[in-house]
């Protein structure tokens, strides 16, 4: 009853951040953008408590219980990626001053509806499928404190995050990630000497994993890495919540060494909750049921009681704020691009326009409830987020880097490719002949698209948007 009583204590922190923190917001631009006031030490936390919520926890450490070293190919795709984009590209994007990835490509290609709706769509559902993760995370550790049936842990999870989100947007998830980010921080480092300690040390640890978990490749082989990156590290370079904090530092430089260092820090806990999971394998050699509740098991049982509520009311802290992040980014991309832009085409007065927002977040929220009550396992959400976010890489990738005027690569292929990777990737994941081929959707999803692209800049130069002089439908950017 304690460690509850301690983690509900950290939940109604967490609230009067969030709630607090939403009192400026008057603007539908505050609430998606936050106002652009951040700093690079405000970023470098809200970057790691998104990329680190209680799915990351609890899968990371799974992943280092059954792969050993191997595993460290899902944990350190991720950073890789999103340090690479925030010092390749984080500068034009911050300079173009747009609100979404899909103003990026109608600034380059000219306004139009698929522009907005495709890569909305698929990123929102990459997004969504994060977020359900979250809410699985959450009733999974409910269930462990009180026995609760998950899904009132799902329920009552949604109801907390939900709340602050729809309140305050951008500035209220990004402020609560402050706090919730260090403590995850110090709870991950609690429980790595904790479960090292009770495993002998790290050498003893190590020493008693098969020869297969001390190999680059290990018990996952090549093609599985070769999804890990693909998921975990490509699919993120589209991942919206990563380039909506870099939009919302004061200056682009704060954006991108914010950004960088918070996946710095990302990497080295990651690091950290992998052994968690190799110490597990040596405590317990008969095998645990569960994985997935290594963390939640040794926070329990290895813990002083008040040390163990603190560090599970961080890991709550974690479940909230990547939920509260993924769900304010997928309310941005569904808001701004199909609701703003195309149904109410801007009419609106600001005012109207929060408030719109925060209806839409709402829905978003209670509807993800469906997912995670029909996927309950936490490390397939993570997985089918990375094959709806795949599609949309590589047409991104030509419209911030390589197209700059968009007089290369052909709109229309651009479609084409998000739509038919987006489809392969769907049946790879659910044939299970299909799937057993390349270990999922992800990988033929991502050749596709590459594939498609690759021809339309061979034989392209069909698209009426590209080429032509500047319209008031089709507006020219100046680069």
């Amino acid at each position: 009853m304690a460690i509850l009583l301690i983690m509900i204590a950290f939940v109604a922190v967490n609230l009067a951040i969030g709630f607090y923190s939403a009192r400026r917001i008057k603007s539908s631009d505050a609430f998606m953008a936050g106002e652009q006031r951040m700093g690079a030490t405000v970023l470098v936390f809200a970057t790691f408590a998104t990329s680190v919520g209680a799915g990351d926890v609890l899968t990371y450490s799974s992943l280092g219980y059954l792969q050993g070293w191997s595993s460290l190919h899902f944990i350190l795709a991720m950073p890789v990626v999103v340090i690479i984009m925030a010092f390749t590209v984080g500068r034009r994007y911050y300079e173009m001053k747009v609100t979404t990835l899909s103003d990026v490509l109608c600034k380059v290609y000219g306004e139009s509806r698929l522009m907005r709706i495709v890569p909305s769509i698929f990123l929102s559902l990459g997004m969504l499928s994060w977020l359900a993760g979250q809410y699985s995370a959450f009733g999974k550790t409910l269930n462990l404190m009180t026995g609760a049936n998950p899904l009132l842990g799902m329920v009552i999870g949604a109801a907390i995050f939900i709340s602050y989100t729809v309140a305050g947007g951008l500035v209220s998830v990004m402020l609560a990630d402050v706090f919730q980010g260090v403590f995850l921080a110090i709870g991950i480092i609690v429980v790595f000497v904790v479960a090292t300690s009770q495993g002998g040390g790290f050498i003893e640890v190590q020493q008693s994993l098969p020869a297969d978990y001390h190999t680059f490749i290990g018990a996952s082989g090549a093609v599985m890495i070769l999804m890990f990156w693909m998921n975990k590290g490509l699919s993120r370079f589209t991942n919206f919540a990563y380039w909506q904090r870099l939009g919302s530092a004061k200056n682009a430089k704060a954006g991108i060494w914010g950004v960088s260092l918070g996946m710095v820090l990302t990497g080295l806990l990651g690091i950290l909750l992998a052994l968690i999971g190799m110490a597990a394998f040596k405590i317990s050699p008969g095998g645990i049921d569960d994985p997935e509740m290594i963390f939640l098991d040794v926070s329990v049982k290895y813990l002083p009681t008040w040390v163990g509520g603190i560090v599970l009311g961080a890991l709550w802290a974690a479940i909230l704020s990547s939920a509260a992040g993924f769900l304010n980014s997928s309310a941005t991309l569904l808001g701004h691009d199909i609701w703003f832009k195309i149904i109410k085409k801007s009419r609106t007065s600001p005012t109207a326009l929060l408030k719109d927002l925060r209806v839409i977040t709402a829905i978003i929220g209670a509807g993800t409830l469906v997912i995670a009550w029909l996927v309950p396992s936490v490390l397939d959400l993570l997985v089918w987020a990375g094959v709806w976010l795949t599609p949309p890489l590589i047409p991104v990738l030509c419209a911030t880097v390589f197209d700059r005027k968009g007089t290369r690569v052909p709109a229309n292929w651009l479609m084409v490719s998000m739509v038919c990777s987006a489809a392969i990737g769907f049946f790879f994941e659910v044939i299970p002949a299909l799937k057993s081929v390349l270990s999922g959707g992800t990988i033929p999803a991502f050749i596709t698209s590459l594939v498609i692209v690759l021809l339309g800049v061979a034989v392209g130069r069909k698209n009426p948007l590209v080429g032509e002089p500047a319209t008031a439908e089709h507006p020219a950017v100046a680069d």
